[in-house]
């Protein structure tokens, strides 16, 4: 074989495998986005069985088992804003800390959760040891070790009605600027349905 032969060989090697790699990138977006759309559907769901015999909490642990689906993570919150207190609660937990954290209370302003609550921002935090709105006392209460951190507000016309937090995605790398923008879109659609589920039950 002549070296131009071989050097083409090599060239459709290295392109063979380019294609290869992208199409597994591709398929692992794919099927993230059905993940989206299974856990927006599964919120959308939970809208049109509204009624005045609707059970509140089972609707938010709805909300935040469809939140988890869609950004890959088996741990996280939904804390709601008790305004007679001025607190945030912790409403619903998944993870191996449901137990312990389920009704654990914070300031309304405390900790990463009550900057994006105050705030009504989303809030990404790659290593929360590094991060100065850090509350390491819920870690300490239960016995757990946060690593990374995603949580977006939960408002409707204006008003927070609590915070929804992610920690420690399942694959152990980061959470993303994509993971995000996923997790504000649930974290909209999830407001709504708290903000109907209020209005079914009264």
């Amino acid at each position: 074989m002549v070296a131009a032969d071989k050097q083409l060989l090599h060239a459709l090697k290295e392109e063979n495998t380019h294609l290869k790699e992208q199409n597994q990138d591709l398929k692992a977006e794919i099927d993230r986005l059905w993940q989206v759309i299974r856990a927006l559907n599964k919120l959308q769901c939970n809208v049109e069985v509204l009624d005045a015999n609707t059970d509140i909490l089972s609707v938010i642990l709805n909300i935040l088992q469809a939140t988890l689906e869609a950004v890959s993570s088996q741990d996280g919150s939904l804390l709601l804003l008790d305004d007679e207190t001025d607190e945030l609660v912790f409403v619903a937990v998944a993870g191996e800390s449901h137990e312990d954290l389920t009704g654990y209370r914070i300031p309304s302003d405390a900790g990463i959760a009550g900057w994006i609550a105050t705030n009504k921002e989303p809030a990404l935090v790659p290593n929360v040891r590094e991060d100065p709105r850090w509350l390491p006392t819920v870690d300490q209460w239960i016995g757990f070790k946060t690593t990374c951190l995603m949580g977006a507000p939960l408002e409707f016309g204006g008003r927070v009605l609590g915070v929804v937090e992610v920690v420690n995605p399942q694959e152990g790398k980061p959470f993303t600027e994509a993971d995000l923008d996923i997790l504000v879109l649930v974290s909209r659609l999830a407001s709504f349905v708290l903000t109907c589920t209020e209005e079914a039950t009264q």
